[in-house]
């Protein structure tokens, strides 16, 4: 009897081996946004195999959410997994991500499909059944934006038998490779035509109207002072030293601020008024001097007149470093295809890219200072020609200048205004508002947050324009800002009341009655002053 029924518990064993296979998982979720689907290749785990999973996001109607790098506002799209004891999740891609641009801020993100995938590796010391779960949040945009999430909860039974993937999952893979990042060999190709292109830029950039005189009076100082070759070459290799070296810290910067979520590129030192105020002191000491109302012999020299070799050395290489920053204003042909795949692709892309584009700029300085008898051969002798010339190169350089003014002056305007804006705003405190509101003092709530455009569009165009301000100042207008940029109950709470889940959401009590007016989720600064009359 015994001996029949191990026969029996062995014959039944069997059949459920050969009966269930092991298929592949999945599980779908939705909101009024968007469609998660997550599938896994096994419907069990194998300590000794690998568990994939791959996340399908469909968007629908025309909303869209974010990618790992939103650009220059928006929050990412998350997938944090809760693995039990013996598990560890393996590095993720994503899909390659589109470009959106609205009057002028870009950002990066997935406007249909998006996939996600992942490897989870098992180890020895594993549970019977091994309970996964991860939680998938996103902010999802259209005119306005809604933060929203789903978990997953994925229970798989430990087993000891080899698994195989179904066509299910092959499936599912084969439709998501082709949203991918590009493979190696595509990213090497890339890569290489990038470094081409900047090395090209470089070379290019040297004769762009912000350069190309200071290129031409480092020649014609060369063809004025005595020929000394071994000086001159060293003097070249210290300078292309200066020039490779500040381009790799301005790489490590922006590899720094992109992973911290930042999305900007080349010039953007321009950003900063302090930095656009030093570089129009030097341009006005470059134009100066092509005119000969100063003369010095290097504007970036640290002595006028004869120095020592040892500090002649130093100032080569500081005048490569900071002959950088003079090109800061300018931006060549290849130069800004280069940087522009480099922003999108992965960080150690940053410094290939970076690096040929720095020999390429320090290229015609080091040609003349490694071959300077043949500048000399080229150059005629000093004369009236050198005059002439440099006071035609002080045009471009004094049209940089009122460039770099107008830059300034905007900068210094916008941050005047942006602090006016700012000053009679208060954070929203739904005590206080509900106060106020009783004493019969209008109130105007801005329910907003930094990743959302329709919101920030709407600042710059109306909450920022002189009606407005006219209008708070006319009527005493108290004015709130609820800002979600993170998550905050007592906001979420506050849309809820007023039967919204999503931002911009603009509420005006016009101190009359405690009865509020909801404004139009787009405005201008006549919608605005309309409303508030």
């Amino acid at each position: 009897m015994t001996v029949w029924r191990g026969f029996l518990a062995a014959a039944a064993a069997a059949v459920l081996f050969l009966a269930a296979p092991a298929t592949a998982r999945e599980y779908t979720q939705k909101t009024d946004k968007v469609t998660v689907t997550l599938y896994t290749n096994f419907n069990q785990i194998n300590p000794n195999q690998n568990l994939e999973v791959l996340i399908k996001f469909a968007m629908h109607d025309g909303w869209h959410i974010f990618a790992q790098n939103p650009g220059d506002i928006g929050e990412p799209t998350r997938v944090k997994w809760q693995l039990p004891p013996g598990y560890e999740e393996k590095e993720a891609s994503w899909s390659l991500e589109e470009k959106f641009e609205t009057e002028g801020i870009v950002q990066y993100g997935y406007g249909k499909t998006a996939y996600y995938k992942t490897t989870i590796m098992p180890t020895g010391d594993v549970f019977r059944t091994a309970r996964l779960r991860v939680d998938i949040s996103w902010l999802a945009c259209r005119e306005e934006c809604v933060p929203e999430k789903v978990s997953f909860y994925v229970d798989l039974p430990v087993t000891g038998r080899d698994l195989r993937p179904t066509a299910q999952w092959d499936k599912a893979v084969q439709t998501a490779e082709h949203s991918f990042v590009p493979r190696i060999a595509e990213m090497e190709v890339n890569l290489r035509l990038a470094v081409l292109m900047a090395f090209f830029g470089g070379i290019i950039l040297n004769f762009m109207p912000c350069i190309f005189p200071i290129l031409t009076l480092k020649a014609i100082s060369l063809a004025q002072s005595p020929y000394n070759k071994k000086k001159s070459r060293i003097e070249a290799l210290l300078y292309t030293a200066g020039v490779v070296v500040s381009f790799l810290i301005i790489a490590s910067i922006l590899a720094v601020l992109r992973l911290q979520g930042e999305q900007i590129g080349w010039g953007f030192q321009l950003q900063s008024p302090w930095f656009v105020g030093i570089m129009i002191v030097i341009f006005t000491v470059i134009f100066l001097m092509l005119l000969d109302v100063v003369n010095i012999r290097n504007p970036l020299a640290n002595k006028v007149g004869r120095i020592s070799f040892k500090k002649q050395m130093l100032n080569s290489f500081m005048t490569g470093f900071f002959a950088v920053l003079i090109a800061s204003p300018c931006t060549a042909p290849f130069m800004g295809i280069a940087i522009g795949y480099t922003l999108t692709a992965p960080l150690y892309v940053y410094y290939p890219v970076f690096l040929a584009l720095s020999l390429g700029y320090a290229l015609p300085f080091a040609l003349a200072g490694l071959f300077p008898k043949a500048i000399h051969r080229v150059l005629p002798r000093p004369g009236k020609w050198m005059d002439i010339l440099k006071k035609i190169f002080a045009i471009p350089v004094f049209l940089t200048i009122v460039w770099l003014g107008w830059v300034l002056y905007n900068q210094v305007n916008v941050h005047w205004e942006r602090q006016l804006s700012q000053l009679s705003w208060k954070e929203y405190n739904s005590v206080e508002v509900a106060q106020m509101v009783e004493n019969h003092q209008p109130v105007f709530i801005d329910f907003t947050a930094k990743w959302c455009i329709t919101c920030l569009m709407n600042k710059k165009v109306a909450l920022q324009s002189e009606k407005f301000m006219k209008a708070v100042a006319d009527h005493k207008i108290h004015l709130y800002r609820a800002d979600w940029t993170n998550n905050d109950e007592s906001i979420t709470a506050a849309l809820e009341r007023y039967g919204r889940n999503s931002i911009p959401l603009y509420i005006y009590y016009d101190g009359k009655s405690e009865k509020y007016k909801i404004l139009p989720q787009l405005l201008t600064p006549s919608i605005l002053e309309k409303a508030l009359q």
